[in-house]
């Protein structure tokens, strides 16, 4: 959303804040506090008449939605079909939908592209497989975004997937990093900056519809993470091996090849990454202007 006030677009962030903080909302962008599995939403478009919607909202922890499925499905799917209904009444010009890389390919012994087969092996990626399919029949233009696993400044450690952000927190507080499993899992680790330009390229109307993988393309062991963490810490950090999570793909590496052919690349470097979060500034949104355009973003 940040990006959005800083090129000059007027913004409404819809959140049921179950996850988020208000204080990442900057000044300039209007909050609902709103469910989107709830029949709140139209009301919300129909008042604000959005011309690109983004929805980032989800239920996101893989292990929960093994032990609660139908509440997984609650939000990933119903809520999918809800914002893409809202959307389409409301005349949006272009609906961006955030799925999921590592959950919707499942395990993959190469980089997995556009083309690949999905195989998810958890209720979070199966029903984040299904709101694809309700997203590209809600009669909108569309980008569906596939990213790797993302990390970057205000990412909660608590969160699933947010291993960086765990890692950070652990080696600034106790000093012994947790990881599940063995740690051979492979992961592909990309800054929400770059995430974030691969959105704004996708939201324009003129952008191709379809499914777009967004990644780094460089592939890291959950051990090798830990190694980079304690070179970016400055000092020695012990490990702490927990049970493996349900749901956990083993190996996850994914293809941007598509969205380069489109000018994107990522920028970000690992190293450079963990480096920015370990400092005192890191999460401090930029400055904003003002602007009649209007986006909403929707997030959970």
């Amino acid at each position: 959303m940040d990006r959005l006030v800083a090129e000059g677009f007027a913004v409404l962030v819809v959140d049921d804040l179950s996850t988020g903080s208000a204080r990442n909302v900057p000044e300039a962008a209007q909050l609902e506090r709103r469910d989107v599995a709830s029949a709140e939403l139209d009301a919300v478009f129909r008042s604000w008449s959005p011309a690109v919607v983004f929805h980032l909202a989800a239920q996101a922890s893989v292990a929960l939605s093994v032990r609660e499925p139908l509440r997984d499905a609650e939000v990933n799917v119903i809520g999918t079909h809800n914002v893409a209904r809202a959307a389409h009444y409301a005349g949006a010009r272009r609906l961006v939908f955030v799925s999921s890389g590592g959950a919707v390919y499942g395990e993959t012994r190469r980089a997995a592209t556009e083309l690949t087969l999905p195989a998810p092996i958890s209720y979070y990626g199966v029903h984040k497989l299904a709101a694809e399919g309700h997203v590209s029949l809600a009669g909108v233009s569309f980008s569906i975004v596939r990213p790797s696993n993302v990390y970057g400044p205000r990412q909660v450690g608590g969160l699933e997937g947010a291993v960086v952000a765990a890692f950070l927190e652990q080696a600034c507080t106790h000093g012994t990093l947790e990881i599940h499993g063995a740690g051979g899992q492979t992961r592909d680790f990309v800054h929400v900056r770059d995430v974030v330009e691969s959105l704004w390229r996708l939201s324009h109307p003129a952008a191709p519809v379809g499914i777009w993988n967004v990644s780094s393309g460089r592939s890291i062991t959950i051990v090798g993470l830990a190694d980079s963490v304690e070179r970016a810490v400055g000092h020695p950090l012990p490990r702490r091996h927990l049970v493996r999570r349900p749901g956990d793909v083993e190996r996850s590496a994914i293809s941007a090849a598509r969205l380069r052919g489109l000018g994107w690349r990522p920028i970000v470097r690992l190293s450079v990454g963990l480096g920015e979060l370990l400092s005192p500034t890191a999460g401090m949104p930029p400055s904003a202007r003002s602007s009649s355009e209007r986006l909403l973003r929707l997030e959970g």
